[in-house]
């Protein structure tokens, strides 16, 4: 069998869930990688990330705004952290329905 009709071969509720399951890790590591961003911000000693120069931790840099102050970062790193910890759960449910379907 051919990956072609093995995505054919699923129901679209399936499709949808092999979606989130591919999606859910790309999301938790663009996360990281603006949030290592931000630390590293905080304390220079912490090592520089250059892949947050992807353009998706680009974009979600610019959404939670790391600013120039201490206070800005930390603020940033907060709605970072808060970000990260809704993506891993989000995971670990695609993780989840992704198990029900294989059984």
């Amino acid at each position: 069998m051919d990956s072609d009709s093995e995505v054919e071969a699923l129901s679209p509720e399936e499709q949808a869930v092999q979606g989130r399951l591919l999606q859910a890790p790309e999301k938790v590591s663009i996360i990281s990688m603006a949030l290592n961003h931000v630390e590293h911000l905080l304390n220079p000693e912490n090592p520089y990330t250059p892949a947050m120069n992807t353009p998706p931790v680009k974009a979600l840099l610019a959404e939670v705004g790391p600013g120039e102050t201490a206070e800005e970062h930390r603020d940033a790193m907060l709605k970072l952290q808060e970000k990260l910890t809704v993506a891993n759960t989000e995971y670990k449910a695609a993780l989840k329905e992704a198990e029900a379907f294989s059984s």
